[in-house]
């Protein structure tokens, strides 16, 4: 599996948003913090608003707040908003793809790996990640 850059930014631009406890924030200001440039951070607040990760405010005093709270959002569920998949094979990811479907023993290791992944992006909240930062835990592996 490989997190696209577009995941990355909005990982980062969620990050400020739980950071900044709960007020709206222009897209502008979170692009500008996290330095993406503004035209993405605005294509990806589009991706995680659909996704029901953000809600919009307009007007003088809006901006973007989190549809739900930061223990309840977690990595996977910013994966599925920006990328196609998880998957860490194209035979897991299409099974149309491989003419050796259905017996290919290595099919079951590329479907544990991709299932390894989602459960652990899914153990990994928005909070959580933040409560680390704080604690000056940013490199450590937490299961």
């Amino acid at each position: 599996m490989e997190i696209t850059r577009r995941t990355d930014y909005a990982i980062r631009l969620l990050l400020e948003l739980t950071r900044s406890g709960g007020g709206p924030v222009s897209v502008r200001r979170l692009a500008e913090t996290q330095e993406v440039p503004y035209a993405f951070a605005r294509g990806i607040q589009r991706d995680l608003a659909a996704a029901g990760l953000v809600v919009t405010r307009r007007g003088a005093t809006g901006g973007v707040v989190l549809a739900r709270r930061p223990e309840d959002i977690n990595m996977l569920d910013v994966v599925h908003a920006t990328q196609t998949t998880t998957s860490c094979s194209m035979c897991t990811n299409d099974p149309s793809w491989c003419k050796r479907m259905g017996g290919c023993a290595v099919h079951r290791v590329w479907q544990g790996v991709d299932e390894m992944v989602d459960k652990y992006l899914e153990g990994q909240s928005l909070a959580g990640l933040v409560s680390q930062e704080r604690q000056g835990e940013e490199g450590r592996w937490t299961s």
